[in-house]
């Protein structure tokens, strides 16, 4: 009995010293931090394979090639002073822009990191943007972040311009609305709900710098963004959405709602790996890997592909069999696209004698952003 006793409480005490990884300020990214990534997912938003495909066995993780898309990309935060010269967002200290082209304004500091507001382009204006601060400072992560822990914070904002504001872009439409409208207000409201819900160990395994086996503290993350443009009603004062009006040519409400699992390791700034569920997670929409350096996929997808001289100064000539159109794109190590061509032909030379020494990856796509193969060369 006392051994097992023992072992037990050796058992507990191991486990609990496990679980004490926690994420705290110097883990999360700030301004001017670019972060490289690999995305491996689908095209369209509504486009996922199972999770049980795709999911390995005790978190090992190799080659992706479930996924028809691949693409290498940079998360790059700003100062916001570069973005915001006015100063509507005072109180932030770092900016980012999101896949939907919102540019998010962050307060973090040692406690916690706290949105502040966003700026957006102008709904029916191609130029004009839109700064939308909220009521309160919704908190993202309360630091430090440990295995339990949870977070739930709502954020909402309202702007209000004068409909003839709108007139160009309303057109001919401007006298029929102004007859019964006088105010455009914008709606945005951020709906939070995170749990830290579970640790252990990660592994990486490839043609990667980051491999090797991490330990992890995961968060489950459902975030819902609610956008609205709403004309207020001069008989009532009543506000109603543009999108129960014909001839409105965007779709409102908007509404996106996000099912993520967070690997949060330490000192990687975001989450060593992101993966986007649908809403139950019995299938994933994308993968999103974030390495200090990226070596990309693995050579040669596709038969018959040789990429010569390699190591090269001058030239690279990429040679492929049955040549249907493909684009060439060529990255470097940090994620910036250097190079984009169509390949025409079976033979492609790219002359790459301006390039900066050191290893170049590419990826070369068919219709449908379909990756038919992706791999390395070195610039002497």
């Amino acid at each position: 009995m006392k051994k097992l006793l023992f072992s037990s409480l050796c058992l507990l005490s191991t486990l609990f010293a496990f679980s004490q990884i926690s994420i705290v300020r110097s883990d999360v990214f700030e301004a001017n931090d670019t972060i490289p990534e690999i995305y491996y997912g689908f095209e369209n938003d509504n486009d996922c394979v199972a999770t049980q495909e795709v999911m390995p066995e005790n978190l090992v993780f190799g080659s992706q090639s479930a996924f028809p898309l691949i693409m290498l990309d940079s998360a790059i935060y700003y100062q916001p002073s570069e973005i915001d010269p006015n100063g509507v967002f005072e109180a932030a200290n770092c900016a980012y822009l999101t896949k939907e082209e919102f540019m998010m304004f962050l307060k973090i500091d040692e406690a916690k990191v706290e949105l502040i507001g966003l700026q957006a382009q102008m709904p029916m204006s191609e130029t004009e943007t839109i700064d939308i601060k909220f009521d309160e400072t919704v908190a993202l992560y309360n630091f430090p972040c440990e295995m339990g822990n949870t977070n739930d914070a709502i954020g909402t904002t309202m702007d209000k311009r004068p409909l003839s504001d709108f007139q160009e872009a309303l057109g001919d439409n401007y006298n029929l609305v102004s007859y019964m409208y006088d105010t455009v207000r914008f709606f945005v409201q951020v709906d939070v709900n995170s749990t830290f819900d579970e640790f252990g160990t990660i592994k990486f395994v490839g043609d990667s710098i980051k491999n090797g086996e991490y330990e992890y503290l995961r968060e489950d993350l459902k975030m819902i963004t609610f956008v609205d443009v709403q004309l207020r009603q001069k008989s009532n004062g009543n506000y109603v959405s543009a999108g129960t009006l014909p001839g409105v040519p965007m779709e409102l409400p908007m509404i996106d709602t996000s099912f993520n699992h967070n690997y949060w390791t330490k000192n990687n700034k975001k989450p060593i790996l992101t993966i986007a569920y649908n809403f139950d997670k019995s299938s994933i929409h994308s993968m999103t890997f974030r390495y200090e350096y990226t070596s990309f996929v693995n050579t040669d997808i596709v038969a018959n592909l040789n990429v010569y001289p390699n190591p090269t100064s001058k030239y690279i000539n990429f040679s492929i069999d049955n040549c249907e159109d493909y684009e060439l794109y060529i990255f470097s190590t940090d994620g910036r696209l250097i190079n984009r061509s169509a390949l025409e032909s079976n033979n492609t030379l790219i002359d790459i004698s301006n390039y900066r020494s050191g290893v170049y990856l590419y990826q070369i796509l068919g219709k449908n952003n379909t990756l038919i193969a992706g791999g390395k060369f070195v610039k002497e």
